[in-house]
């Protein structure tokens, strides 16, 4: 067994998708505080992204729970196209919240996970404008739309890998990973046998789409289906934090501070387990 690595030096803090669960990564990031560990750079997947994007920022926890009580999903949103929702009043808030940056241009290296439908491949994205990534990263299917470009058609990575360590490992190799995971991901089961048969006819009837062709809601259909099928990613961090959430629904995005305050105990357990020790400030 391997020794746990000295977090201290450095490491990617890989934050996964969840819908309300995800303001436990607030929790966990004050953790990071009390035990005075600075990621080096930040993955994120869906909520994940958005947390994510906001710390590499330079807020603190505080300032983006501030943020989120001004921040709604279900205030003022339209709908969406081939979705319920329409995510542009979210993503415009978020711009205006945080200045509309380059990822490249963030106090910390962010790299925003996506994942293409037509090929389907997950993808990095740590250049371009912020918000734009951060649309392809929360395309969560039937809930908010995909994001159509040149090079594919982009969803929420999440129910392929939960939390994007492979990502993480793949854009920085040599640095320790602390992942966080605050949802399951899709059934394994989807990708094998009868199920996998089922979802592949489903999928050869409707038809398929690349992103030369027009996205139409059969076209969209096929290719979840045709996706359902492929293989779940799960790769072990370094540290893996799993906050003890219980029931909370992932579209409770009005409980902050209960999911936060579970995901800074269960962090706060994490580190004290592996025998690291709150710094000075903190302790006193």
């Amino acid at each position: 067994m391997s020794a746990t690595p000295d977090f201290r030096d450095g490491f990617t803090l890989a934050l996964g998708g969840g819908g309300g669960r995800g303001w436990a990564h607030l929790g966990v990031a004050r953790a990071l505080e009390t035990y005075g560990l600075q990621p080096t750079r930040i993955v994120g997947t869906s909520m994940g992204a958005i947390i994510g994007a906001a710390l590499a920022a330079g807020r603190s926890p505080d300032e983006i729970e501030e943020g989120g009580r001004r921040l709604s999903l279900f205030r003022n949103v339209r709908r969406g196209w081939l979705s319920l929702l329409d995510p542009r009043p979210v993503l415009d808030r978020l711009a205006a919240d945080l200045g509309d940056p380059r990822i490249e241009d963030l106090p910390i290296p962010l790299g925003v996970s996506t994942f293409d439908l037509v090929t389907g491949r997950p993808r990095l994205i740590t250049t371009g404008r912020l918000v734009d990534a951060l649309e392809k990263s929360i395309a969560v299917p039937l809930f908010f739309p995909p994001r159509p470009d040149a090079d594919g058609i982009w969803c929420d990575a999440g129910p392929w890998e939960g939390v994007p360590v492979s990502l993480a490992r793949a854009w920085a190799p040599d640095d320790p990973v602390i992942g966080v995971v605050v949802v399951g991901t899709k059934p394994a089961f989807l990708t094998y046998g009868r199920s996998a048969a089922f979802l592949r006819a489903t999928s050869s009837r409707l038809g398929t789409a690349t992103p030369a062709q027009r996205l139409t809601v059969r076209r969209y259909l096929g290719l979840l289906a045709a996706r359902w099928t492929d293989p779940v990613v799960v790769e072990a961090p370094d540290l893996m934090i799993e906050p003890r959430l219980g029931k909370a629904n992932a579209l409770q995005f009005g409980h902050i501070a209960e999911l936060a305050a579970i995901g800074e105990r269960d962090a706060s357990l994490a580190f004290a387990g592996i025998g690291l020790k709150e710094v000075a400030d903190h302790a006193a």
